[in-house]
């Protein structure tokens, strides 16, 4: 007897598989391998399977999906199995799938969304993937990439690597346009010809203020579990998932610097997530742009919506971003780990913020150069480095920042410049703070008093009040802990300011 299911399906396992190297050409291959198989293949195989009129996409994007089936139940499970088949096949073994699914009920959707959810987390929990080790010996060749067991050689630019079949699958999508695809067709409308960067080093090349300077941008969206759970209908899911993943994408591809040799990479690009990797230039203002661009996309597409809109009370979702800062010699997967941290937090500063509601959260950006720290963890680097105790607690640096406090930051910064105040004048101010409470204020005082140009003295000062700073420290009571903490502006400023063109 045919019946109407609810099939969802998950790719566990996605950061190891696509960033589990420090190759720029495997990690957009690895996200582009996994984007066309989520995006375009999965829909094609099960209407191919189960006939076109039988299966009714909701959503499939960044490694979920969420279909509506109508067949026997005997037949979708032979259908799962060889979907299942088929995703490791298509990765070469890199990638798995789990599914689960439900009878369906328009009356009962978010129940039997449950169900197959339960079903689905059931099946990860019964059939871990386990890591083991593989077989080694003196006669085989390791894979030059993941330590595997290596299969034949492959050639990307005027490198020659040996690979396993998961690797070379990952190089060969690597080399087509991927994720970078709708980018360039976004840029040849304007009459541009985007140029994509071959590897990390080249991105670095492009950096203008800073040459070798890199920064990977990590983005994710903000209460998006709790508005989740509050829908109740397919329609309204399908309207959700598309106004998120379509949002992402056109604030991508429109806060991205579009002029010739672009100075970045799409790494991620899908559902409520994105990573870029960039020049260190450029990735503080595309975070704004990004952050800024996707709120008001989503409030535009929701308007229309009168649950949507009821729920976020007119306002658009939001996403929070990390940035970490190094050089293009930086192991990718330090970045990465820092750039989560940084995420994790910028996202906890948006659920703390007075402002948010319980469906929205404001967005917060949160940074670190880890090129100026020995310590791999931003929590270590911060603790060691920008935390003095003398006699009371001060912190060295205001971060995360919300939204209009981001913007406020850059602009100042760009004032430091554009003021052309000597270089080494800005590194002393940044490195005031350090001095400790007493000295870093007589140190601060000495530098700004000695700088002659009135001009250039007011772009420090407008700087200092605005974020509540007086040469240099800003003090905030904490009624929780009945205690002052003390704070400066001005080692993330200096930072910044590192970075402008």
């Amino acid at each position: 007897m045919r019946n109407h299911y609810i099939l969802v399906i998950d790719v566990p396992g996605i950061k190891e598989y696509v960033f589990g190297t420090d190759r720029l050409v495997e990690i957009r291959g690895a996200s582009a391998l996994l984007d066309d198989l989520n995006r375009r293949k999965t829909e094609i195989f099960l209407k191919r399977k189960l006939g076109e009129s039988n299966v009714e996409c909701v959503f499939s994007a960044g490694g979920a999906g969420q279909f509506v089936i109508t067949a026997q139940e005997d037949s979708l499970k032979a259908c799962v199995k060889e979907l299942k088949g088929f995703f490791v096949r298509e990765s070469k073994g890199g990638l798995r799938l789990l599914c689960g699914w439900a009878e369906f009920s328009e009356e009962n959707y978010s129940d039997c969304l449950d169900q197959a959810h339960f079903r689905l987390k059931k099946e990860k929990e019964e059939n871990p993937l386990i890591p083991c080790t593989q077989l080694h010996a003196g006669y085989i060749r390791e894979c030059d990439s993941c330590s595997g067991m290596a299969s034949r050689s492959n050639s990307y630019g005027d490198e020659e690597r040996f690979l396993c079949d998961i690797c070379v699958e990952k190089v060969e999508y690597g080399k087509k346009r991927g994720l970078w695809r709708e980018f360039a067709e976004y840029c040849e409308k304007k009459g541009i010809k985007a140029e994509r960067p071959k590897d990390f080093k080249e991105v670095g090349e492009r950096c203008l203020a800073r040459k070798d300077y890199t920064a990977l941008v990590y983005a994710d969206g903000n209460a998006m579990g709790k508005l989740v759970k509050a829908i109740k209908t397919k329609e309204q899911f399908k309207t959700f998932s598309e106004a998120v993943d379509q949002s992402v994408r056109e604030a991508c591809h429109e806060a991205l610097p579009a002029e010739g040799k672009i100075p970045a990479d799409i790494l991620l690009l899908g559902g409520d997530d994105l990573m870029v990797y960039m020049s260190a230039d450029t990735a503080f203002p595309f975070a704004l742009d990004a952050a800024r661009k996707f709120e008001e996309k989503t409030k535009e597409k929701f308007a229309s919506e009168p649950f949507f809109s009821r729920l976020l009370g007119g306002k658009g979702l939001t996403i929070s971003l990390g940035i970490a800062y190094g050089k293009s010699h930086t192991p990718f997967s330090i970045m990465f780990s820092q750039s989560e941290e940084l995420l994790k937090s910028s996202k906890k500063a948006g659920s703390q913020d007075t402002n948010k509601g319980e469906y929205y959260a404001p967005a917060y950006i949160d940074f670190h150069i880890s090129s100026s720290y020995n310590q791999i963890k931003v929590s270590d680097s911060r603790k060691t480095h920008l935390h003095l105790y003398e006699p009371s607690a001060v912190k060295l640096y205001q971060k995360p920042y919300s939204l209009p406090d981001a913007q406020a930051i850059l602009e100042h910064a760009r004032n430091l410049i554009n003021a052309d105040i000597p270089g080494t004048r800005l590194k002393r101010l940044g490195y005031a703070p350090f001095m400790g409470k007493i000295n870093g204020t007589l140190e601060c005082l000495k530098l700004y008093i000695g700088t002659r140009k009135k001009e250039q003295r007011a772009v420090i000062r407008d700087a200092l009040d605005r974020f509540g700073c007086l040469f240099p420290w800003r003090e905030i009571k904490n009624e929780k802990r009945e205690a002052v903490e003390v704070t400066t502006v001005l080692t993330d400023l200096i930072e910044l300011a590192g970075f402008i063109k």
